[in-house]
């Protein structure tokens, strides 16, 4: 399993939503976690992601944290979801 690690920067609820079905779904919990990407010249970055987490309370907006997460590369970037 990989682990993103980085600044908590906000965490919040995802408001409710309508997908096609027409079946009211709940939103989820999500966290946004700013990270150093480094770069091929040597400099470093930061980047910010928004992950779906299961129990936001262990979160704390300042903190650094580590979000077990899954990744794949869309258009040679690297993605990254929340493994809830």
């Amino acid at each position: 399993m990989l682990k993103l690690e980085g600044q908590v920067i906000n965490v919040y609820k995802a408001p409710d939503y309508k997908p096609t079905d027409g079946e009211k779904k709940e939103g989820g919990h999500k966290v946004q976690l700013m990270y150093e990407v480094h770069l091929k010249n040597g400099e470093t970055k930061m980047d910010l992601v928004t992950l779906g987490v299961q129990d936001p309370d262990s979160y704390k907006v300042g903190e650094i944290a580590e979000v077990p997460v899954g990744a794949f590369v869309r258009n040679n970037q690297i993605q990254f979801y929340g493994l809830i």
